[in-house]
């Protein structure tokens, strides 16, 4: 190959891989403005010192919530779930809630499936719930829904 040759598909190549990460920072930008709004509106009540993770959970069409675990300036660690429609908050310590980590166990006890690809947490019929989806061993997802506080099935959406 001639040296024309090869810098035209190196500056090809290094064009598509800078859209790519274009692309990608953009469908970012979202996630990431949600997270600095919940941080603000939970910082009027607990100031937060470190967030440990940005939960967004779409329930139905109507219902969407942004949730944090984060620990407040005084190192208590607690959780907040708050109405993307009407920015009501709802504020949970770990002593109220299962953790991410016994929802996740959980769900691995009950479904067997292939492997746990997130959980969140949000709110359903106005409880705090933990929303496990899961990757079945036919390749299907189900969503598997347990009570936060109690840690009870509540529900499942399966063979997505």
């Amino acid at each position: 190959m001639s040296r024309r040759t090869v810098t035209g598909l190196t500056v090809f190549i290094l064009f598509i891989s800078l859209c790519f990460l274009g692309l990608f920072i953009k469908s970012q930008s979202k996630i990431y403005q949600a997270e600095a709004e919940a941080v603000k509106i939970v910082n009027y009540t607990y100031p937060v010192d470190k967030v440990n993770e940005f939960y967004w959970i779409t329930v139905n069409e109507k219902q969407t919530y942004f949730s944090l675990d984060f620990l407040d300036e005084k190192g208590t660690h607690r959780y907040a779930i708050i109405n993307q429609a009407g920015g009501d908050v709802i504020y949970l310590t770990d002593q109220d809630i299962i953790s991410e980590i016994d929802a996740k166990s959980i769900a691995l006890a009950d479904m067997k499936p292939k492997r746990i690809l997130q959980a969140r947490l949000g709110l359903v019929n106005k409880k705090p719930t933990w929303e496990v989806t899961l990757k079945n061993n036919n390749n299907t997802i189900t969503y598997y829904y347990l009570d936060a506080k109690t840690g009870a099935w509540v529900q499942k959406i399966e063979n997505i």
